[in-house]
């Protein structure tokens, strides 16, 4: 019992003794001299004279008064309730933890998180021992040897969590409500991602929407590892929904697509996205010419609860471009060159070799053609009398065999390898109050035809500036000017003349051509020549303020400037213009355009963001005001000097059809909208959102121009319940759906609605006279796109995230030109005549497949499904833009871009046309006339499919990316117009004619029909195409290659850091395409349009 007492009285004495030390460390006496100080000051003397941690939020504070505290001797609590006196906020002490908190949510105090998550370095190597803490605090951890870690805090909204490690740069977090924060650390003399002393969030940013509606992100990364200059095809493939097409040969504008058409009008003005950058809206062409070094980040928005913010521009989807900013901090100068070749690309088509050309020439026996003219066959039917018939016979087999041991591979001579080049430097740096971002660009890719290549310059510069604690403002400048040189435009272009020139044709400039009968070699060059320029300038300017807590204030105006002028020529000396048949005089056809494209933007943006508690609350309002302005000018002259080949040098005194003429217009179009958004979040578990904008556009008459956009959207993400945070399979799960309407004018002109009119060449007296620029209609609607979407993300073991999504986008009130009888003057009129819909499935999956210390592997999949149809056409189920035209344009539950054409039942052995499937299931003969209902839905010519896959590995300082992009279930209809008939037997043929064409009675299974036939067939077999014209256009693409080596930091230091950061990479575009598609290119559809090959090495230096 005595051991007991002794063991009592020692624990009650250790209890006391610790009671003593916590009640001595709370009591601890604190002598504060602070003079008009903010509370942070405060906080450092505080600090200083305790142990005392303190956790709040930046954001609290705003609304604190500057302090003025002199006191001695007085305990922590007297000191933060002078501080806190009169104010929202509260405290509470733990542990020696102080946490501020609003006085309306006590339960704040007593809240905490597990923040936990995996910190990697720039090849996706695990970081062991990096420092991870709280800023501000002590309270912090170290990651373990996979590079994981956890803290458990107290729970602040706004909480900056600290990453820091030695050789890299510090990264600094900010708390939203999301646990897991995964983080890469850059090695410190990599200038790529510096940290901002302070935030310069842009208008871009109020990314509530991302929480409900549909945003994908672009790697930037991965899109600059592809040495192409166009910006638009960069960006093929990147993300799924987002469809990029090559349309022709380089300079050509691709065709940009989200989630397909949405009108039933063609054309990039009623369907390509907007695009915003920083928050100003510009055009398409100025968007073709940025620079992708200078861009930070790409969102893709494509459903109405994500587009709704920009209101009626916005019903295509919209690219939000945030560009690169300055940092705070020392100077950094960048410099990257990317030097190498561009190569031919695939051929197209396979032409024939010298025999077997002369062999087809033989049978079609045109008298023009050398395979003919000295054939037996010629002989024996011209000079069967001739006493000399077998020395000539003899004699034309010797001229044959010396023909057919010449074999000109006119797509090795005719095009050709050519160089890349890309220069960039930048620079960065500034104070905490100031900071800038200036970038210069040049680049220059040559083409493969002699004559073709493309050029730029840009220029760039931005600045941030905080005027005070509360409120900054920045400014953007940038520049522009590219351009195109090009020598396709006409029959003879250099493209052309591959599959035109024969195969016994030599480059002699003395010896007449079989297939340009007349002209030499040397006369085919110079047949034509275009030259496009584009010049481009920008100044935005942005002010944001944030004098209340939870309030932003953000205002852009920005004025878009770009010039385009295209120049294009056809000599008097040119092949078509000599086999034209007009006099010498008129020869010679030159058009010169100019195109000026001004966009003016400004948006105020207002919003306000409240936690409470478990509620999270964020509204907002918009105001906006856009105006386009377009003016053109056309001229188009004939007969030009030979010396003299400009404007100044048309013959204006030509009267009839080659007078000289001029066209005009000047366009200008305004838009004003006011809208408002609401979000909402339950604990991180619930979210809701709701937008409305009202946009009125002078596009409409009066009474009709306030039109809306809105939407609603809801997510449930479950990996937020407390009984999945620790859960190490499952590490997310989120469902989200959204329902919207929003109402699009895009590719409307004011005269399509309001009477508007033009001076015409006729005159009355001396009085010029007006006339409609076209037919309006007055009872004209905007569409109006319907938009459903639903979604879900799931997250397995942090390695696996798959993204998965439905859509449907009904756009009804479709406009279309529609045929009207010529009586009213005019021979169309834009109506709303339908309902288009399109159905899809997008998705995403990322898998890290190996993740060890000394080495990664990781893939990327997404893949899109885009079905479109024709829903309702209001007045009938097929519509024909022409009362004499047989096939459909559009037909009630068909696809907007059906090709069209009778079902061919094969060639019939015995006369050697094709023979059809009618309507009524009869057969009809080629010389028959084919009817409407003979006319079949044969494919889509947009591949509803589409997607790519990415390849990922490093191992120590190297890094390999491979990225692959593929369609399929599109077709294309082949031209043939490379099978030659009697006609055109002087030019080069595809190769196997021979062996596929029939040429008598009995010849089965042929793919080409008869060469001769009558007139009656033409239309069949030339106008339209059939079951057998059509082919798979599907293909697979190696987009991108590129393998970086970055410099070891142990080599960098040798430089006594004069060089920050050094990389080297071989990078290459448009590797390979495999294809089973026959003829031209499967996806611009012609032999010009083919994406060339381009190799690189690639070297990347920041001082």
């Amino acid at each position: 019992m005595k051991g007991n007492n002794v063991f009592r009285r020692m624990l009650w004495t250790v209890m006391l003794v610790l009671c003593c030390g916590s009640l001595f460390a709370q009591q601890k006496k604190l002598t504060i001299d602070l003079k008009n100080g903010s509370f942070a000051q405060l906080t450092d003397q505080i600090k200083k004279q305790s142990d005392y941690t303190f956790f709040f939020n930046n954001a609290m504070l705003l609304n604190l008064k500057r302090l003025t505290i002199q006191v001695s001797e007085v305990s922590i609590d007297s000191v933060l309730n002078l501080a806190l006196r009169g104010s929202e906020l509260t405290y509470k002490i733990k542990d020696n933890t102080v946490i501020l908190y609003s006085r309306d949510i006590p339960e704040a105090g007593s809240k905490t998180v597990k923040i936990q998550g995996q910190v990697n370095d720039e090849s996706g190597m695990p970081l062991p021992g990096v420092n991870v803490f709280i800023k501000g605090t002590t309270v912090g951890t170290v990651t373990d040897m996979d590079g994981n870690y956890s803290l458990v805090v107290p729970e602040v909204m706004g909480m900056e969590v600290v990453f820091t490690f030695i050789g890299k740069q510090t990264r600094e977090v900010k708390y939203t409500g999301t646990r897991f924060m995964n983080v890469v650390l850059k090695d410190s003399y990599n200038e790529m991602e510096e940290v901002q002393v302070r935030a310069r969030a842009n208008i871009n940013e109020i990314d509530v929407r991302a929480k409900t509606g549909v945003v994908s992100e672009v790697d930037v990364r991965r899109m600059n590892n592809k040495p192409v200059m166009d910006m638009a095809l960069a960006l093929q493939g990147m993300a799924p929904g987002l469809i990029v097409t090559n349309k022709g040969d380089l300079g050509s504008k691709p065709e940009i697509r989200i989630r397909g058409n949405s009108s039933l009008r063609e054309g990039d003005a009623a369907n390509e996205p907007l695009y915003v950058l920083d928050g100003q809206v510009i055009s398409s062409d100025a968007f073709l010419t940025l620079n992708p070094n200078d861009i930070k980040e790409i969102k893709i928005l494509k459903d109405a609860a994500a587009c709704a913010l920009y209101g009626i521009k916005a019903a295509n989807g919209v690219l939000e471009i945030t560009s690169q900013r300055g940092t705070a901090g020392k100077m950094v100068y960048s410099y990257n060159f990317n030097g190498g070749v561009t190569l031919r690309g695939r051929r197209g088509v396979k032409m024939m070799a010298s025999k077997e050309k002369l062999e087809l020439e033989r049978r079609l026996g045109n008298t023009a053609t050398p395979g003919y003219r000295y054939s037996e066959d010629y002989y024996r039917k011209y000079h069967a009398n001739d006493p000399n018939l077998q020395a000539l016979i003899a004699q034309g087999q010797q001229k044959l065999d010396s023909l057919a041991n010449i074999n000109t591979d006119w797509f090795e001579e005719l095009l050709r390898n050519n160089f890349y080049q890309e220069h960039n430097l930048s620079a960065r740096g500034g104070s905490e109050q100031t900071s800038f971002y200036a970038s210069l660009n040049y680049s220059q890719q040559g083409g493969r035809i002699p004559g073709n290549d493309i050029k730029r310059v840009t220029a760039r510069l931005s600045v941030d500036q905080e005027i005070t604690n509360k409120m900054y403002a920045s400014l953007s400048v940038n520049g522009g000017y590219s351009v195109t040189n090009t020598p396709n435009g006409t029959t003879y272009s250099p493209t052309d003349l591959i599959y035109q020139l024969n195969p016994y044709e030599t480059k002699d400039i003395d010896a007449e051509l079989v297939s340009f009968p007349g002209r030499t070699y040397a006369d085919l060059f110079n047949q034509y020549r275009e030259k496009t320029s584009d010049k481009r300038a920008g100044v935005s300017g942005s002010l944001n303020y944030s004098g209340i807590e939870g309030l932003e204030v953000a205002a852009v105006a920005g004025i878009d400037y770009v010039l385009s002028e295209k120049l294009g020529i056809t000599p008097p000396t040119a092949y078509s213009e000599l086999t034209s048949g007009v006099p010498e005089r008129e020869r010679g056809i030159l058009t010169k355009d100019k195109d000026t494209k001004m966009n003016l933007s400004s948006n105020v943006r207002v919003t306000y963001n409240k936690v409470f508690g478990k509620h999270d609350l964020t509204v907002g309002a918009n105001f906006d005001f856009y105006s386009d302005r377009i003016d053109n000018l056309g001229i188009i002259g004939y007969g030009l000097s030979k010396k003299m080949q400009s404007p100044s040098g048309v013959n204006q005194s030509i009267e009839g059809n080659r007078k000289p003429s001029f066209t005009s217009r000047n366009e200008k179009t305004a838009q004003l909208g006011i809208g408002v958004l609401a979000g909402y979040s339950w604990n991180g578990i619930y979210d809701l959102f709701g937008t409305y904008k009202s946009d009125a556009s002078s596009i409409l008459p009066h009474d009709k121009r306030w039109n809306s956009a809105w939407a609603v959207g809801g997510g449930w993400t479950l990996s937020n319940y407390s009984f999945l945070e620790d859960n190490a399979v499952l590490t997310e799960l989120k469902f989200k759906a959204s329902y919207g309407c929003t109402a699009s004018l895009q590719g409307v002109s004011p005269s399509s609605a309001v009477a508007t009119f033009q001076y015409s060449e006729d005159t009355y007296g001396d009085d010029q006279l007006l006339s409609l620029i076209g037919l309006y209609n007055a009872d004209l609607k905007p569409e109006q796109t319907i938009d459903i979407d639903a979604g879900v993300t799931l997250g397995l073991w942090n390695r696996v995230t798959l993204n998965a999504g439905w859509y449907r986008r009904r756009t009804k009130d479709a406009l279309l030109d529609v045929p009207i009888p010529a009586s009213n003057g005019f021979t169309t009129l834009r109506r709303n005549i339908g309902i288009l819909e399109n159905n899809g499935i997008e998705g995403e999956l990322y898998v890290k497949i190996v993740d060890r210390p000394k080495w990664r592997m990781s893939g990327r999949l997404n893949m899109a499904y885009n079905q479109n149809k024709v829903v309702d056409l209001y007045h009938t189920d097929r519509l024909y833009t022409s009362e004499e035209s047989i096939m459909p344009d559009f037909e009630v539950g068909k696809s907007y871009d059906m090709i069209y054409g009778p079902i061919s039942l094969g060639i019939d052995p015995m006369t050697g046309l094709p023979v059809f499937k009618g309507g009524d299931g009869r057969e009809i003969a080629a010389t028959e006339r084919l009817t409407r209902d003979d006319m079949v839905a044969l494919g889509h010519s947009t591949p509803p499919y589409s997607g790519s896959f990415f390849y990922s590995l490093s191992y120590g300082n190297f890094d390999l990316d491979m990225d692959f992009y593929f369609v399929f279930g599109g077709k294309k209809a082949y031209s043939f117009s490379y099978v030659r008939e009697f006609e055109n037997a002087n030019y080069n043929a595809i190769r196997g004619q021979v062996d596929n064409m029939w040429f008598q009675e009995g010849d089965e299974g042929k793919i080409y029909h008869r060469p001769f036939y009558s007139s009656s067939a033409v239309d069949n077999l030339k106008l339209y195409a059939n079951s057998r014209t059509v082919g798979k256009s599907d293909y697979l693409r190696l987009s991108s290659l590129s393998l970086r080596y970055r410099l070891p930091y142990r080599w960098i230091e040798k430089t006594k850091n004069v060089i920050q950061y050094a990389s080297v990479a071989f990078q290459a575009s448009n590797l390979f395409t495999w294809t089973h598609y026959k003829e031209s290119d499967p996806e611009s559809g012609s032999l010009v349009g083919t994406q060339q090959p381009v190799f690189t090495l690639n070297l990347s230096v920041s001082f």
